[in-house]
């Protein structure tokens, strides 16, 4: 080394931190594993009613993907009913195939990912509403005040402060 140069420290690299996708992956197989096993009927149910759910994660991109979980916990409250009562009542293939045909069951399902899809476009619109609503009372509210401290103090309240 050159004298006068300074040595610059080597970058030190820090393993990449993993996601744990790996872990989900192996936990969500061996689940599916399970049903398919021993569940075959209700998984069927489970994943032909949360179509609406795998929509809305393929289409999803925002973060913190707030769509998918509003879809997927509306579309889920829809399917778990029909799910229980395939369980309690002997789940059958026959059964479960009996309870996709039923247009009812059908569209609750995907009637309650529709209600999910209406509070993720809905939502923003009536925060916004609602904000405009209470900005506008709180404006009312200090213009009140100032017309309250005018008639108090005088107009000498009006003027800017230091003139």
């Amino acid at each position: 080394m050159a004298p006068g140069k300074k040595k610059t420290p080597a970058i030190e690299k820090k393993p990449a931190k993993q996601s744990g996708s790996a872990y989900m992956f192996v936990v969500l197989g061996m689940i599916l594993l399970g049903l398919m096993i021993f569940a075959a009927p209700a998984l069927l149910l489970f994943a032909v009613g949360c179509i609406p759910a795998m929509v809305a994660y393929i289409i999803d991109r925002e973060p913190g993907r707030n769509a998918t979980l509003t879809v997927g916990a509306a579309n889920v409250a829809g399917v778990a009913p029909f799910i229980f009562e395939l369980l309690l009542s002997g789940p059958t293939m026959d059964r479960a195939l009996a309870m996709l045909s039923d247009v009812f069951v059908v569209v609750v399902m995907f009637g309650t990912a529709g209600v999910g899809w209406l509070l993720v476009l809905g939502m923003p619109k009536i925060a916004a509403v609602y904000i405009d609503v209470t900005n506008e009372a709180k404006i009312k509210q200090m213009r009140r005040e100032q017309k309250r401290l005018i008639e108090e103090w005088g107009d000498e309240v009006m003027a800017p402060a230091g003139a």
